[in-house]
Parts: structure tokens; C-alpha cells; sequence
């Protein structure tokens, strides 16, 4: 479950943030992960529940957006959002089709602190 390690690390960070603007604690967050990056909205708040006690971020409200897989492919020059990923065009079978957004994406959108 590589959510556990990514977890920590948005908790390290919220904390340290926290402490930077002398924050009590953290009300709520809000993350996005791009659709390839495989992670599972119900692993991360899973751990984020474990990981979280007696810190900063305990009880904190978690909203986790995960960005769909758009594409371009400059042969037929269609932008795309796909369910799934596959590496031809749907448009025109072209091999050259580029990942725009959805593919490795993990950020703190935004934080809300007391």
C-alpha cells in the first residue's frame, strides 16, 4: 500500500505549514492525485486517519480529487478525457497521443487551518 509513505508525507507537510502559521490544528484539506498515479481515495483516508492521530492534522476533513486522464494527440489535434488509458488515439488510431493532465499529479490543493 504506497499510499501509507504518501500519506506521511502530505501529513509532514501539512504540519510543518501548521507550524509556520501557528495553527492549532488543521480543519480540513484538500488533495488531488492524477488518475495514473493508482492511488486509492479509500487507502488515503485510511491512512490518513491512522497516520493523523495526535498531530496536527487529527480529525482533520479530508476532500480528495482525483483528475481525469486527458489527452492530445497532435496527429488529429483532439483534446481528450479518457476513462481509461490506452496509448492510440480513439479519434484517429494515431501512436503519438500525449498525456496533458492525469498522470502523476499528487498536491495539497489547499488547506484550511484554525
Amino acid at each position: 500500500m504506497h499510499e501509507m509513505a504518501i500519506v506521511q508525507s502530505i501529513i509532514d507537510i501539512l504540519e510543518q505549514q501548521a507550524r509556520i502559521h501557528e495553527a492549532r490544528k488543521v480543519i480540513s484539506v484538500k488533495l488531488e492525485f492524477g488518475a495514473l498515479t493508482a492511488v486509492l481515495p479509500s487507502a488515503v483516508n485510511f491512512a490518513f486517519e491512522i497516520l493523523s492521530k495526535g498531530g496536527f492534522t487529527e480529525g482533520a476533513q479530508l476532500e480528495i480529487t482525483i483528475i481525469p486522464i486527458k489527452v492530445f494527440c497532435p496527429d488529429c489535434e483532439k483534446e481528450l478525457v479518457l476513462e481509461e488509458y490506452q496509448p492510440f488515439c480513439p479519434v484517429c488510431s494515431s501512436p503519438a497521443l500525449k498525456i496533458v493532465e492525469g498522470r502523476d499529479e499528487m498536491r495539497i490543493a489547499s488547506m484550511e487551518i484554525e
